[in-house]
């Protein structure tokens, strides 16, 4: 075992006890021990098979591709439903976030799924995978722009709301001396 990856292995077990610990200690730091467990899984992947990660060979290449994905879309996943579980978010929102998430999972998981889409297309692997997280990424972006509009809307309405009633108010007290 050569030393880069035995420091590799070594941090990734330190990064996974870590994220195990702060899991087992405090229930408010879970999403955080859950993003250390990944980050430790990650590395010991890295230790134990380091030629997944060296070289420009294109297999190499698209299956890293894959672990990044995969790591990218259970990391969505989990922080989408955490924020769920808090009442941070809520689920209509998180919806798109969990469908974004498991789509993602699909093309890491099925690499056929962006083959056939690169294929359509005429992009490479990366590219395919590239355009699929921006698409993702823009519906997420109209969605909340969606909701914005509403709320500044909502709160437009509730401003008014809230300057007629206190010119009622007025009105009122003044009737009142």
């Amino acid at each position: 075992m050569n030393p880069t990856s035995l420091i590799l292995g070594i941090s990734g077990l330190a990064a996974a006890v870590a994220g195990a610990a702060m899991l087992v200690q405090k229930r408010a730091r879970r999403f955080l021990g859950l993003a250390w467990i990944t980050v430790g899984t990650a590395l010991l992947l890295a230790a134990a098979k380091p030629a997944l990660f060296q070289g420009p060979n294109p297999a190499a290449l698209i299956l890293r591709m894959r672990i990044v994905l995969g790591f990218l879309s259970l990391t969505v996943l989990l922080i989408t439903l955490e924020a769920v579980r808090r009442f941070a978010m809520e689920e209509r929102y998180a919806l798109l976030w969990v469908f974004t998430g498991i789509i993602l999972v699909v093309f890491a998981v099925y690499p056929d799924a962006v083959g056939w889409l690169a294929a359509i297309t005429g992009m490479h692997y990366v590219s395919a995978i590239t355009v699929v997280v921006f698409a993702f990424l823009l519906l997420v972006a109209f969605h909340f722009s969606l909701a914005l509009s509403g709320l500044r809307e909502n709160q437009k309405r509730l401003s008014q709301k809230s300057a007629e009633l206190e010119l009622r108010l007025e009105a009122l007290e003044k009737r009142s001396r």
